[in-house]
């Protein structure tokens, strides 16, 4: 069967794209402290960017922000204060930071945004329909960092940075995209480049990703460890088969595509019966995912 091929139209935002100055007489508050609020806050702050954390002023996240020079204030004072409002996704992966449900942090935008103000997300999946929402007249946008928020700090200390996913959601004052695009030039994302999307793009790849790949391949190893001890196999001997060598592979595919596993043209490696004649016959044969992934990995400088 013909490969289908995909051809390179994603738009991606690099430094030039961004005005900084934006920011100058911008505040912006973080709402929670977890590793991801962390990275953003601290980034913003050694960019020049004037940073509140929104936490409990007792806990012992704020007590890390206040460590750190962070300006800590409740959540409801810090969203009062500020004209930018960072919403990341919970550790836990729900809409709302820390102990905040979505039915408070509602009520938080709701009562102390204004219009010409900023909420920015890390997911699309926090601001479908049924989920968070922004009163009108405020814009609305993501910005979804590709690494953990530690990944996301180093990278920005070592000169680099971390890419980033980006969308607007809501523009109603005209100036949510050359915002957005200063905020992540701020948190140094644009030193990798940002890929512009939508929210609802993000949010439909992490459904189906999950439904597709991730559950039914953490069923399959279950499935596979259940039957290898059935047969008598060492439990240790079980997990190292199929979680272990996993890892390996998995390593070895995000860092070269899935030809370091299968061969260029998909078929497994030393069946020489299949393999390209040259190296464009292999990139004629080649799936579209080997071709998009070399282009997401050379913005990703930690497994160049």
């Amino acid at each position: 069967m013909r490969a289908l091929r995909v051809e390179p139209v994603s738009t991606v935002l690099d430094p030039d794209s961004a005005d900084l100055t934006l920011l100058q007489d911008r505040q912006v508050a973080v709402l929670g402290y977890d590793a991801v609020a962390e990275a953003h806050a601290l980034n913003l702050r050694d960019s020049g960017v004037d940073v509140w954390v929104g936490t409990d002023p007792d806990s012992r996240r704020a007590a890390s922000a206040e460590m750190e020079g962070l300006n800590v204030a409740r959540p409801e004072e810090a969203v009062h204060h500020c004209d930018i409002v960072l919403v990341p996704e919970a550790d836990d992966g729900s809409a709302a930071p820390g102990a905040m449900d979505t039915a408070d942090l509602q009520r938080l935008l709701d009562e102390h945004t204004e219009p010409g103000d900023l909420v920015i997300v890390t997911s699309g999946a926090q601001v479908l329909p049924g989920a968070l929402s922004v009163p009108e007249g405020v814009d609305l946008a993501m910005l979804r960092a590709v690494g953990d928020g530690h990944r996301i700090r180093d990278e920005y200390l070592d000169g680099r940075g971390c890419p980033a996913l980006v969308a607007v959601a809501r523009d109603g004052s005209g100036a949510a995209w050359a915002t957005l695009t200063a905020y992540a030039a701020a948190m140094g994302s644009l030193r990798s480049g940002a890929i512009v999307t939508t929210v609802e793009h993000q949010a439909t790849a992490l459904e189906l990703a999950d439904e597709r790949v991730h559950t039914p391949l953490r069923k399959a190893v279950e499935a596979a460890f259940e039957e290898l001890v059935r047969r008598g196999v060492e439990e240790e001997v079980a997990y190292l088969a199929v979680v272990h060598d996993l890892l390996t592979r998995v390593d070895q595919i995000n860092g070269a595509g899935f030809a370091s596993q299968y061969g260029p043209a998909g078929q497994p490696l030393g069946d020489a019966l299949q393999e390209p004649s040259s190296r464009r016959a292999a990139a004629r044969a080649a799936h579209p995912l080997e071709h998009v992934g070399r282009r997401v990995r050379a913005m990703m400088s930690w497994i160049r």
